[in-house]
């Protein structure tokens, strides 16, 4: 985190922001004190932030500029109000503020735009699902390619996130998208179906050990020497077994390439054995395509153009289809 000078504009970064370059990976963020502070489930802002936060620690860079404004801008009292009169008269985000009569997003990001500037960067791939965020910074200057953030559906915030979709013209993937008629389509391990993801929180037992993930192990299998195992084994987290791991390429088994197909699939046919909930979602599933979407690994994915070979959802077919026989 640095410090900006200014209470109402936050920076944050992975590695030194000294060493960003273009195309580096940015969310401008609005702040929500409900959701981010005190966990409200109605809304998506805590969602896209920390998925802001975790698609750049995959990156391994990446920045966020966290903006003081409140209710798309109106500030704190109003969003308040808003959201009282939404609950009171079962009315959603955009009919509360022409009620109140407010604008429904007078935010600026002027802030992002002059740090950008300052870094020599004239070129983001922007995490939003907000078009205005976008056009904001193309005005000024900025080449932008768009990266979506997916929510997480909730009781709570379904009707809130159609509103934002179809009334502020947001484009925010909702389920119809991720998921389709004789398709299932995941990937963040805490989005819809993130279960079905190497990253989730489930361990599995395997040899006689214990690994956090079926990432954990998967990354450790790729060497034979133990103590490398084992310090990829204790990694705090996935992501830190993978990037572990990558330290350590040039001792890789020699038969990895042929081999890795077989480790995954043993870890996750434990993981989907040793785990009746998980045993159940995938039988559940039935015989719906399984699709692991992402632009960043064309092997075990699929982008949502249809390239890639999406071998993590070959395989997790693989282990429905042995798992129901079995």
């Amino acid at each position: 985190m640095y410090d900006t000078g200014e209470e109402d504009f936050r920076v944050v970064t992975m590695g030194d922001i000294n060493y960003l370059k273009n195309n580096t990976l940015l969310r401008i963020h609005s702040s929500c004190l409900a959701s981010e502070v005190f966990h409200a489930q109605d809304c998506d802002c805590a969602d896209q932030l920390n998925e802001a936060m975790k698609n750049i620690a995959t990156e391994g860079s990446g920045l966020i500029v966290h903006l003081h404004q409140e209710g798309r801008g109106q500030g704190l009292s109003d969003k308040i109000r808003a959201v009282r009169l939404m609950e009171t008269d079962s009315i959603d985000t955009a009919e509360s503020f022409i009620r109140l009569n407010l604008e429904q997003d007078i935010r600026r990001y002027d802030p992002a735009v002059k740090l950008l500037e300052h870094l020599g960067i004239n070129s983001v791939t922007l995490m939003s699902n907000n078009p205005r965020k976008r056009l904001f910074l193309e005005e000024h200057g900025i080449q932008v390619l768009t990266l979506n953030t997916h929510p997480n559906v909730r009781p709570e915030n379904e009707a809130y996130l159609h509103s934002k979709n179809s009334k502020l013209g947001h484009q925010i993937p909702l389920g119809e998208q991720l998921e389709r008629e004789n398709e299932i389509r995941f990937y963040h391990s805490d989005q819809p179906w993130g279960e079905f993801s190497n990253f989730s929180k489930h361990s599995i037992f395997i040899r006689g050990v214990i690994w956090q993930t079926v990432e954990h192990y998967y990354q450790a299998q790729k060497f034979t020497d133990d103590l490398i195992q084992q310090a990829i084994r204790k990694s705090p987290t996935p992501i830190m077994a993978k990037k572990l791991a990558t330290t350590h390429n040039s001792e890789r088994r020699a038969d990895w390439d042929s081999s890795k197909e077989d480790v995954m699939f043993e870890a996750l046919l434990a993981k989907f054995t040793q785990h009746p909930e998980l045993h159940e979602k995938l039988c559940n599933t039935e015989s719906r395509r399984l699709v692991e979407v992402t632009d960043r690994d064309s092997y075990w994915g699929e982008s949502a153009d249809g390239v890639g070979e999406n071998r993590l959802g070959i395989l997790l077919m693989e282990v429905r289809s042995k798992i129901k026989i079995d």
